[in-house]
């Protein structure tokens, strides 16, 4: 119950509860703990068997299963767009054979944005789950079958695991928290926990004969283990533990959040936290009053169904809104998904659960088949394009790759965004965040057979070189300057004629000073951090090459999406314009800087983007002609980059660059 409400009260409201999400850590200790104490119980009656441990894992996790996954399916197929729907699919299948952490981390962090989209995020968890119980059990039997020290071969695979996650939490974020081998030590605690509940009198007794046994390297031999006897603990300890317990766990919700490294030392916290509440005795007044309370308990009962139902509710919620909903929307699915958790207990779940016969097992394996089949044929069709009208349909972003440019590259880590017209070195490279992708597609699909053209981005990385600027809660920013130094180095070996840097970045000059932390002199401010960002930049690239530089795209309040959709939640503000004089304003900060660099550097050639997408008083997403030219609130659409090389005069510059014989 305190695991499930962490979470539902991260993801609902994290400005309340923002680690919450420790919450799944929690519920990892409790069953690692609970399923090894089932199989050493049948252990020692001789009554454990593989097929009867997946068959009750079966008959566990699969009737909610696959009751949420065909609902998001059916909702997704009316409500979602294209390439929603075709995400959908792909992680439907994915969660139909728990492999949703691997899925999950070709894509994009869990604390990301884009991860409140994903309706199925919260599934990795149950991939790390059930690939522990697909080697866990076996090895258990084998350790058991041979006589070695289950115990201490426990502590050493849990801390091996530990010390991966710190090692590769220290680089790969995404990776740590998504890889099973480092996620594993916290169900192995749970499952030391369940070994050492079972064993002998007296704690400093039974460490003691621990201790003898690795020390004559017994553990590894087939002699007989050290005898079991129940390991107690002083009547105190059991009063005291659930309230050291509860207060670590509690102490992880309130104080960790998504910029705390994790997992990682601080993981400790809610596991540590976990095992307190889990070793003591169930008779104090605080496990008895306070953690055995009845809503606790109900909710503890419904806890699995109601994981499953909470964040697509959510995450549909805030797809519908483009946006994060208001506190009253996000209340009302909290509180209808629990009540479809209670209707999925009560009709499915515990009813499938008391019949034992192996033709459930297998029924419900099939039924999951079929709807990752299902999910994995949305994603192979793309979503089901004909399902919208050409409108729709051309707001989908190109890839963000292609083979051609991936292969020349010699250092891919920093790029996310690469792209090439031909094999041949390029005439002109594009380079920028993630809004440079709509730009070169645009010229590409104008100009891609007459030059060879390249695209190099990095996504959250505003054009800025040595910029003084560091802000810890944008983990995708940490290594922009890295990567703008090799985008840099990469000019300077290829030397094309021209570069067309694609601005961005107004929101760093926006940010909070709580926010945003400053490196260097005291008293600079974030407009001269971006001007010194900006001037190095080009300073850097006209060594080369001639270069154009793109004022920043405007943005807009809700994607075409929210207007384009079948489904909108009541009361939703869609609109496909915004006042000319509202984008002017938010970008004056940022035009004045890039107005000084301009100044600064008489060849660059500065494209104004504002015109190209506005008229004199309004901005819009929508051509007069119908045509969507934005893929949501801040990219170009395929079409959209197209209008965009030609209205903004971009195209123009750059075959008058190109054809300069001074130009390199």
């Amino acid at each position: 119950g305190i695991a499930v409400l962490a979470v539902i009260g991260f993801h609902a409201s994290p400005d309340y509860f923002p680690g919450g999400f420790v919450g799944v850590d929690v519920f990892f200790v409790i069953s690692g703990f609970l399923i090894s104490s089932i199989i050493l119980r049948q252990l020692r009656r001789s009554r454990f068997t593989l097929a009867d441990f997946y068959a009750r894992r079966i008959r566990r996790i699969l009737p909610a299963l696959v009751i949420v996954l065909p609902v998001c399916l059916l909702f997704g197929w009316f409500a979602l767009l294209p390439d929603e729907l075709e995400h959908l699919g792909k992680h439907v299948a994915a969660a139909s054979t728990f492999l949703s952490n691997f899925a999950l981390w070709q894509e994009s962090g869990y604390f990301d944005r884009a991860a409140e989209l994903k309706p199925l995020l919260h599934l990795w968890s149950l991939g790390i789950e059930e690939q522990f119980y697909l080697v866990w059990p076996m090895l258990l039997l084998l350790l058991w079958k041979r006589r070695h020290n289950i115990a201490i071969t426990i502590a050493l695979l849990t801390t091996a695991s530990f010390m991966l996650s710190i090692a590769v939490g220290q680089e790969k974020q995404v990776a740590n928290f998504y890889f099973p081998f480092s996620r594993f030590w916290e169900l192995g605690l749970g499952c030391l926990l369940a070994v050492v509940k079972e064993s002998p009198g007296s704690m400093t007794q039974w460490l003691k004969e621990q201790m003898r046994w690795l020390s004559n390297d017994r553990w590894l031999s087939k002699d007989p283990a050290p005898s079991r006897r129940y390991l107690s603990l002083p009547s105190w300890a059991h009063s005291v533990l659930p309230i050291v317990g509860v207060g670590l766990i509690g102490a992880a919700i309130f104080l960790l959040d998504r910029r705390t490294t994790f997992p990682g030392w601080a993981t400790l916290l809610p596991t540590v936290g976990a095992m307190c509440v889990i070793w003591a005795r169930g008779d104090s007044w605080f496990q008895r009053r306070i953690v055995a309370c009845a809503g606790l308990v109900l909710i503890g009962v419904i806890s699995y169904p109601l994981y499953l139902w909470h964040w697509p509710l959510l995450s549909f919620a805030t797809i519908l809104e483009s946006g994060t909903p208001e506190s009253s929307v996000r209340i009302a699915a909290v509180l209808l998904s629990g009540v479809l958790a209670w209707l999925t207990f009560k009709l499915f779940e515990h009813p499938i659960r008391t019949r034992r016969s192996t033709r459930v097992a297998y029924a419900l394996v099939g039924i999951l088949a079929v709807f990752g089949a299902t999910g994995l044929s949305i994603y192979v069709a793309s979503g089901f394009t004909d399902r919208f009208d050409l409108n729709v349909r051309s707001i989908q972003p190109e890839p963000r790759t292609t083979a051609l440019c991936l292969d020349s590259l010699p250092e891919r880590r920093n790029v996310n965004y690469c792209k090439s017209t031909s094999s041949a070195p390029p005439a002109a490279v594009f380079l920028g965040d993630s809004r440079a992708q709509g730009v070169y597609d645009g010229i590409a699909a104008l100009m891609g057979s007459r030059y060879p053209l390249t695209l190099l981005g990095r996504g959250g990385c505003p054009p800025l070189l040595n910029a003084p600027f560091k802000d810890t809660s944008k983990t995708n920013e940490r290594d922009c300057n890295d990567v703008w130094n090799s985008f840099v180095k990469y000019v300077g070996d290829v030397e094309p004629a021209v570069v067309v840097v694609v601005g961005g970045g107004s929101d760093l000059l926006r940010r909070s000073a709580a926010a945003l932390e400053m490196q260097g002199t005291p008293h600079q401010t974030r407009e001269d951090a971006f001007r010194h960002g900006l001037r190095e930049l080009i300073a850097a690239l006209q060594r080369t090459s001639r270069v154009i530089y793109v004022r920043e795209i405007p943005r807009f309040a809700s994607a075409p999406s929210c207007f384009l959709r079948r489904a909108r939640l009541p009361g939703s503000q869609c609109s496909p314009t915004v006042d000319r004089d509202a984008v002017e304003e938010y970008l004056a900060v940022y035009n004045r800087v890039v107005d000084e660099i301009e100044h600064e550097f008489p060849p660059l050639w500065v494209v104004d983007s504002i015109p190209a997408i506005c008229d004199a008083s309004v901005c819009s997403q929508k051509l007069q002609s119908g045509e969507i030219i934005y893929s949501d609130k801040f990219h170009l659409s395929p079409a959209g980059g197209r209008h965009f090389a030609r209205a903004s005069g971009l195209m123009f510059a750059m075959i008058d660059q190109m054809n300069d014989p001074s130009s390199g």
